[in-house]
């Protein structure tokens, strides 16, 4: 009849020794793998970046607009005028100010390359304007300069070929 009344100090000391025998536990875990238990370091998180800025009406609207300090750019779009404002301050400390604009038919325009056919008649028409003029040889060439103009290189044995050319013929 004793034995069996509630004694609260007892269940106590149980809870006292389960709460030592789990800190424990906590403490060897901890110590096996301590990368994986620890809080997350400040410097492991990285902040997702924003884009800064909001919508504006005019260009007078976004150069009047106060930016950070820190050389972030701030960006305010203006959809009526289909543009972009880019305000940021610069290293020097100077305001710095673009503007991008929309450009319509997004698509660039592709080169137009001659046809085969008219590449192969020009130098059909090349061929017969060098056999008119007595014909060029391997070691002459025409190049063209940086600047444009053609100059007329040869080594030199130009004459003696076309002797031996007009000689044979």
């Amino acid at each position: 009849m004793y034995g069996n009344y509630y004694n609260p100090y007892g269940a106590t000391q149980q809870m006292q020794q389960r709460l030592a025998n789990l800190q424990q536990q906590q403490q060897m875990y901890q110590q096996q793998m301590p990368t994986m238990m620890s809080p997350a370091q400040p410097n492991a998180y990285q902040p997702v970046q924003q884009i800064k800025g909001r919508p504006v009406t005019s260009i007078e609207e976004a150069r009047a607009a106060q930016v950070d300090l820190d050389g972030t750019s701030t960006y305010f779009p203006a959809p009526a005028e289909g543009k972009i404002y880019e305000k940021l301050i610069g290293m020097d400390g100077l305001p710095v100010f673009r503007v991008y604009t929309l450009q319509e038919g997004g698509a660039q325009k592709q080169p137009v390359y001659a046809d085969n056919n008219v590449v192969i008649a020009l130098q059909r028409r090349i061929e017969k304007l060098e056999e008119q003029i007595g014909g060029m040889t391997n070691d002459e060439h025409i190049s063209d300069d940086a600047d444009g103009s053609a100059s007329r290189k040869s080594n030199g044995n130009n004459a003696a070929v076309r002797r031996t050319k007009s000689a044979n013929e």
